[in-house]
C-alpha cells in the first residue's frame, strides 16, 4: 500500500471512531478532542506511513497530565476521549452496557473498554484499586496491563470497601496486545528487552482446587493453553488460598513470590457474566454474598493492593481470562509482560469478535 492509500485509510478510520464518539458523548464518552483531526493530518504529512493509535484517558484525577503527555509522545498516537468511569470506583457500571456479553458493563475502567468495543477508540488509559483495569479488560475480550510494580501509579491515597488503603495502580486496555506493550514502554521512557533474560517459575493452581462459575476446575481450563515448548519456564502446582477473601490472597500471594515463584498465574471468569462481582451487592446477605461470588474475580482482585504488574490475556471463552502477576520491579514487570506474549498465541480470540468489534463492520447509521 502506498502512502496516499495508508493515509486515506487511516483518516477515514480515525474520522469514523470520531463519529461514533460524538455519538457516545454523556454516556461512555465525557469529553471528546475534534482537534485529533488536525493532529492525525499534521501526523501523516510527517510521517506518511505513520499508523494512527487514537486513546481514551479515563475521567479521573489518578492520571496525571504527565502520564497522558508521555503517551502522546509515542509516534501516531492521539489523545482523543476522556473516558467514563463507574460512579465511587465502583466494581461495576450500572450507566453502561458491555457490547460484547449485553451485561451491566464491569468498572470502574468502564467507559475505557466500552470505547474500543463501539469503534472510537485502540486504547484506553486506567487505573485499579482492586481490579478496575483487569477485571473489565476480561470481560470485555481485551488485553489489559496493570503496571503499579514498573512505578505506574496514582497520586492519592483511597480506601476499599474492606478498608484497605492503597494506591491506585495505572494501567492500559486494548485489542491490540502489543499497543499495551508499546504504551507501557513509551509511559516509563524506557526501552522494553526482547525476550526473557532468565530461566522462570510460574505458579499455576492444584487441580481439584478452584471451580470457576461456569463450572470448570481452573488447573484443568489452564492445562491445554500450557503445553507448549518452552525451556525458560517451568510451572510448578501450588496450593492456591483457603479462602477466597482478599485478605488471604494477598497474604498467598506474597507467600508464593517470598518463596521462589516469579510469576503467578490464574484463570479468571467468566466476569460479571453468570454473578456480579461487586462489593456492594456483596454486603446485602446471602443473595447479594452469592452473587458477587459467582463474579469470577479471584487473585486480580489485590494485583494492585501487592504493587503487582499485571497481564490478562483473553482464552477465547466469554468473559475469561489468564491473569499473570508478578511482584514489584521493573525486570520482573517485563517478565510478565513478555511471558503475556507467548500466552496469547495459545488463546486466540474469535474471528467474529475481530471483524464485529475491531475491524469496523459495525454501521454508525443515518441519523
Amino acid at each position: 500500500m502506498d502512502a496516499q492509500d495508508h493515509g486515506l485509510k487511516e483518516m477515514e478510520r480515525l474520522c469514523r471512531g470520531l463519529l461514533q464518539g460524538r455519538t457516545l458523548l454523556g454516556s461512555s464518552v465525557v469529553y471528546l478532542r475534534e482537534s485529533v483531526l488536525e493532529e492525525a493530518v499534521r501526523t501523516l504529512t510527517e510521517v506518511p506511513l505513520q499508523r494512527l493509535v487514537t486513546f481514551g484517558v479515563k475521567d479521573t484525577h489518578q492520571i496525571s497530565k504527565e502520564l497522558v503527555s508521555r503517551l502522546q509522545g509515542i509516534p501516531g498516537f492521539l489523545f482523543q476521549t476522556l473516558d467514563k468511569m463507574s460512579p465511587g470506583g465502583r466494581a461495576i457500571d450500572v450507566d453502561l452496557i458491555n457490547p460484547l456479553t449485553g451485561k451491566v458493563m464491569t468498572g470502574s475502567t468502564s467507559g475505557g473498554c466500552v470505547n474500543i468495543l463501539k469503534g472510537v477508540n485502540d486504547l484506553a488509559l486506567g487505573t485499579d484499586g482492586g481490579g478496575s483495569v483487569l477485571a473489565p479488560a476480561i470481560a470485555t475480550g481485551l488485553y489489559g496491563v496493570m503496571a503499579k510494580g514498573m512505578g505506574l501509579m496514582g497520586n492519592t491515597l483511597k480506601t476499599s470497601t474492606d478498608q484497605l488503603t492503597f494506591l491506585p495502580g495505572i494501567g492500559v486496555i486494548s485489542h491490540d496486545y502489543d499497543l499495551c506493550r508499546r504504551s507501557i514502554q513509551g509511559m516509563m521512557d524506557h526501552e522494553a528487552p526482547q525476550g526473557l533474560s532468565r530461566s522462570l517459575v510460574v505458579a499455576i493452581p492444584e487441580e481439584g482446587a478452584v471451580t470457576l462459575p461456569h463450572g470448570r476446575d481452573m488447573a484443568s481450563y489452564l492445562q491445554p493453553r500450557l503445553s507448549w515448548d518452552q525451556k525458560e519456564i517451568t510451572f510448578q502446582r501450588v496450593k492456591l488460598w483457603e479462602q477466597d477473601d482478599r485478605e488471604s490472597l494477598i497474604q498467598r500471594a506474597r507467600e508464593l513470590f517470598d518463596h521462589g515463584i516469579d510469576i503467578l498465574l490464574t484463570a479468571e471468569g467468566p466476569i460479571d457474566l453468570l454473578g456480579t462481582g461487586d462489593s456492594v451487592l456483596g454486603q446485602w446477605g446471602e443473595t447479594g454474598a452469592a452473587m458477587q461470588q459467582q463474579g469470577g474475580k479471584y487473585f486480580l482482585k489485590v494485583a494492585n493492593l501487592i504493587n503487582a504488574t499485571a497481564v490478562t490475556i483473553p482464552t477465547g471463552d466469554l468473559g475469561v481470562g489468564l491473569v499473570l502477576m508478578a511482584p514489584q520491579g521493573i525486570q520482573q514487570g517485563w517478565e510478565v509482560i513478555e511471558l503475556g506474549a507467548m500466552l496469547l498465541k495459545q488463546s486466540p480470540v474469535p474471528p467474529l469478535f475481530q471483524r464485529y468489534f475491531i475491524q469496523g463492520s459495525t454501521s454508525i447509521g443515518w441519523i
